[in-house]
Protein backbone atom coordinates (compact mmCIF):
# COMPACT_ATOMS: atom_id res chain seq x y z
CA UNK A 1 0.00 0.00 0.00
CA UNK A 2 1.20 3.46 -0.81
CA UNK A 3 2.14 5.86 1.98
CA UNK A 4 1.41 8.88 -0.20
CA UNK A 5 -0.19 11.92 1.43
CA UNK A 6 -3.26 11.54 -0.81
CA UNK A 7 -3.84 7.93 0.29
CA UNK A 8 -3.58 8.95 3.94
CA UNK A 9 -5.88 11.93 3.38
CA UNK A 10 -8.57 9.89 1.61
CA UNK A 11 -8.46 7.06 4.16
CA UNK A 12 -8.71 9.59 6.99
CA UNK A 13 -11.70 11.23 5.29
CA UNK A 14 -13.36 7.79 5.13
CA UNK A 15 -12.71 7.10 8.81
CA UNK A 16 -14.07 10.52 9.79
CA UNK A 17 -17.16 10.09 7.57
CA UNK A 18 -18.03 6.68 8.95
CA UNK A 19 -17.36 7.74 12.52
CA UNK A 20 -19.61 10.76 12.03
CA UNK A 21 -22.31 8.49 10.65
CA UNK A 22 -22.10 6.31 13.76
CA UNK A 23 -22.18 9.41 15.96
CA UNK A 24 -25.22 10.94 14.32
CA UNK A 25 -27.47 8.17 13.02
CA UNK A 26 -30.70 7.55 14.86
CA UNK A 27 -31.98 4.33 16.40
CA UNK A 28 -34.08 3.59 13.33
CA UNK A 29 -30.90 3.20 11.29
CA UNK A 30 -28.54 1.66 13.83
CA UNK A 31 -28.97 0.93 17.52
CA UNK A 32 -26.95 3.09 19.92
CA UNK A 33 -24.89 0.22 21.34
CA UNK A 34 -23.67 -0.84 17.91
CA UNK A 35 -22.89 2.76 16.92
CA UNK A 36 -20.91 3.30 20.12
CA UNK A 37 -19.00 0.03 19.70
CA UNK A 38 -18.03 0.95 16.13
CA UNK A 39 -16.90 4.44 17.15
CA UNK A 40 -14.88 3.03 20.05
CA UNK A 41 -13.29 0.45 17.76
CA UNK A 42 -12.22 3.13 15.28
CA UNK A 43 -10.75 5.09 18.19
CA UNK A 44 -8.94 2.01 19.45
CA UNK A 45 -7.40 1.30 16.04
CA UNK A 46 -6.25 4.90 15.55
CA UNK A 47 -4.68 4.91 18.99
CA UNK A 48 -2.54 1.88 18.13
CA UNK A 49 -0.45 4.11 15.85
CA UNK A 50 2.98 5.37 16.82
CA UNK A 51 3.23 8.88 18.26
CA UNK A 52 4.64 10.13 14.95
CA UNK A 53 1.78 8.61 12.95
CA UNK A 54 -0.80 9.91 15.41
CA UNK A 55 0.70 13.39 15.02
CA UNK A 56 0.54 12.99 11.24
CA UNK A 57 -3.19 12.30 11.51
CA UNK A 58 -3.70 15.24 13.88
CA UNK A 59 -1.91 17.51 11.42
CA UNK A 60 -3.92 16.14 8.51
CA UNK A 61 -7.18 16.66 10.40
CA UNK A 62 -6.21 20.28 11.08
CA UNK A 63 -5.45 20.72 7.39
CA UNK A 64 -8.78 19.22 6.36
CA UNK A 65 -10.62 21.41 8.87
CA UNK A 66 -8.88 24.54 7.58
CA UNK A 67 -9.99 23.75 4.02
CA UNK A 68 -13.57 22.86 4.95
CA UNK A 69 -16.18 25.44 3.98
CA UNK A 70 -19.14 23.92 5.85
CA UNK A 71 -19.06 25.16 9.48
CA UNK A 72 -20.49 21.92 10.88
CA UNK A 73 -18.00 19.76 9.00
CA UNK A 74 -15.15 22.09 9.97
CA UNK A 75 -16.10 21.83 13.64
CA UNK A 76 -16.37 18.04 13.48
CA UNK A 77 -12.96 17.77 11.83
CA UNK A 78 -11.50 20.22 14.33
CA UNK A 79 -12.62 18.17 17.32
CA UNK A 80 -12.18 14.68 15.86
CA UNK A 81 -8.63 14.08 17.12
CA UNK A 82 -9.67 14.92 20.67
CA UNK A 83 -12.93 12.98 20.44
CA UNK A 84 -11.16 9.74 19.46
CA UNK A 85 -8.28 10.23 21.88
CA UNK A 86 -5.53 11.11 19.41
CA UNK A 87 -5.03 14.52 21.05
CA UNK A 88 -5.04 15.36 24.76
CA UNK A 89 -7.02 18.56 24.25
CA UNK A 90 -9.30 20.03 21.61
CA UNK A 91 -7.59 21.83 18.77
CA UNK A 92 -4.18 20.26 19.38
Amino acid sequence: MSDSPEVVRQLLKAVVAYTRFFDTCDDGVLDDDTAIKQTEYASYLLNQLSDADRQRLIDELASLAALETDPSDREYLGTFAYAVGLADEEGS
